[in-house]
């Protein structure tokens, strides 16, 4: 692809010069009249041949040398045969296989800390001084109790039942019923002497409701033209809009489109049927704009002028409802809505005595709890006055000793801090228990190696640290990796790093490449190889994605099958992403 790439440029400069020799050339034929020598004119046509020469030959080098300076720098290895020691490396912290926490059942001071990470102790050793911590534990008490006894003294000053604002709604309902009764009989009285009146009345009413809705739909819809969104729009007034507007949309896209494929066919050089078909999509696209925009102003002004009509309308109406209204001492209401007002206020005023009542029982109630809780207080604030004398009278320090011999791997305290019960103060590994050592591996090595396996401890200063497998578990993180457990004898310290190889077999391999050459994704694991083309500038490089399957690994190299051989190059670095079929251009020190 990079090829056709490169050739499709250098002819389109190649064009380029012979049309720019061309008009020379026309202009010289057209001032024919002013050059009459024949050899001159060979001359002037010698000379632009050679101008025309050698811009072809300086274009074509600089434009190998521009692409070669875009193209990704590789480094290479080649594909060897051989003999693999395949190898599991890993590592993690020594864990002591049992730990002692120190700990105590109360809260205390820290006096005294008598040691520190990595010592070792015995069993019976002194490992820290506690003070009484009563200091802390006397002050938290005294404010507790004064807090109760704030909590006593508040209680004291309860206020009694007070129902004033119960009463006064009881006064405003009672009130209120006096004036529905009022209306009620106004009402029952007008009723008989207007019959006609009220009928008109209910019309208009019937009439603003419509008049108002017909109004709500007209400005919806006019605010919907107005804005171009028909979400809104009452259907029976939008009329055919929205179908304009969407034949509009749809011309505007075939124009788009239209016109991306006739800049597609300029920059190929044939561009006339795209011009034409663009064209056509730019007359069909103004046309419907032009009728949309001429049905959406029609329609808004027709719209326009029932509005003005409803709203006129709508204010004789209300005009005549607010005129009868304010003639009706009832307020426009008919004598069953004040019959039924006259029942509510009823309702109303009842369910207020009642709530009263019921008040009154639920305070007397309470008041009788409050009697209880005040005393149950005061009985509480004796006992904690008794609590406090005793933690007065006591003071006394406290050694914690180690229970068994091991070495501290941490102190969780410091001088002054108060412990907490259950909570650790110092961890002990117990130095007799042993040693062990947890390694993640991927799952196919775990299942090269078996129990009982020895393992070469890497970085072991001390020389006689000792590694043996005892046991192969599934990792809980994933799936694909398991956890080798060794047991680890010698010189060795919990918490610290230790690194670890495991030798599995030898074998001969047809194919192995290093490590920094294998990539995966979510087909495989694949290597890069090196393809050569040549071509009359010289050799060209690309990459060739090749799948593999990795059979054995040691600690820089990888046996893998596939379609390799021993001739081959792969890829091991790069300046910048490569994918499947790119040119490269390789190091100077890795020329193939």
């Amino acid at each position: 692809m990079n090829d056709i790439k490169n050739e499709s440029v250098n002819s389109v400069e190649l064009h380029s010069s012979e049309d720019e020799v061309r008009r020379i050339t026309e202009k010289l034929n057209s001032s024919d009249a002013a050059i009459k020598d024949p050899a001159k004119r060979r001359e002037i046509i010698k000379t632009l041949l050679i101008i025309f020469l050698t811009a072809l030959l300086l274009l074509t080098f600089f434009s190998n040398t521009i692409m070669n300076r875009a193209l990704a720098e590789i480094s290479t290895e080649r594909v060897t045969a051989g003999e693999l020691t395949e190898r599991i490396r890993g590592s993690g912290m020594v864990e002591a296989e049992q730990s002692y926490e120190v700990s105590v059942d109360e809260n205390r001071t820290v006096d005294k800390i008598n040691i520190k990470a990595g010592q070792k102790v015995a069993e019976g050793d002194v490992l820290f001084i506690l003070g009484s911590g009563q200091e802390q534990s006397l002050s938290a008490a005294e404010d507790e109790l004064a807090a109760l006894e704030l909590e006593y003294n508040k209680l004291l000053l309860n206020a009694p039942a007070d129902y004033t604002s119960e009463n006064q709604e009881i006064k405003n309902a009672a009130e209120d019923l006096e004036e529905a009764l009022r209306r009620r009989d106004t009402a029952y009285a007008a009723q008989s002497s207007s019959s006609q009146a009220q009928e008109q009345y209910k019309a208009d009413k019937n009439e603003a409701a419509s008049l108002s809705a017909q109004r709500d739909k007209l400005s919806s819809t006019i605010s919907a033209i107005d804005s171009d969104d028909y979400t809104a729009a009452a259907a029976e007034f939008a009329g055919d809009l929205v179908t304009l507007k969407a034949n509009w949309q749809s011309a505007e896209s075939e124009y788009a489109a239209a016109y991306e494929i006739y800049k597609t066919a300029v920059e190929s050089g044939d561009a006339q049927a795209a011009l034409a078909d663009c064209n056509s999509k730019d007359e069909k696209r103004t046309s419907a704009q032009t009728a949309y925009e001429s049905k959406k102003s029609s329609i808004r002004a027709e719209l326009a002028s029932r509005l003005n009509d409803a709203e006129t309308k709508l204010s004789e109406v209300n005009l005549r409802i607010a005129s009868y209204e304010d003639n009706n001492s009832a307020g426009g209401m008919s004598f069953e809505e004040c019959a039924a007002e006259v029942l509510a206020k009823q309702r109303t005023l009842e369910n207020l005595r009642i709530n009263l009542t019921k008040l009154q029982n639920t305070n007397s109630i309470a008041q009788q709890q409050y009697k209880l809780d005040l005393e149950n207080k005061r009985d509480t604030i004796e006992k904690k006055k008794q609590e406090l004398e005793k933690l007065r009278d006591s003071s006394s320090s406290m050694e914690v000793v180690s229970k068994y011999s091991g070495i501290i791997r941490s102190v969780n305290v410091n001088p002054n801090e108060m412990t907490a019960a259950g909570v650790p103060l110092a961890v002990i590994d117990l130095n007799d228990a042993g040693f062990k050592l947890k390694v993640s591996v991927p799952a196919e090595q775990a299942k090269k190696v078996s129990v009982g396996t020895t393992a070469q401890v890497i970085n072991n200063w001390s020389g006689d640290a000792k590694a043996v497998l005892a046991d192969i578990k599934n990792s809980d993180a994933d799936a694909n990796t398991m956890t080798l457990v060794f047991n680890i004898s010698g010189s060795v310290t919990a918490n610290t790093n230790m690194e670890i190889s495991v030798s599995l077999s030898t074998a001969q391999y047809q194919a192995i490449v290093p490590k920094s050459a294998i990539f995966s994704d979510q087909n495989g694991s694949f290597v890069y190889k090196l393809r050569s083309k040549s071509t009359p500038l010289g050799n060209r490089y690309y990459a060739e994605r090749v799948s593999v399957q990795v059979v054995a690994s040691d600690e820089r190299s990888s046996a893998v099958s596939g379609e390799l051989n021993n001739t081959d190059n792969v890829i091991v670095a790069f300046s910048k992403p490569i994918t499947a079929g790119d040119q490269v251009r390789l190091k100077s020190k890795d020329k193939v």
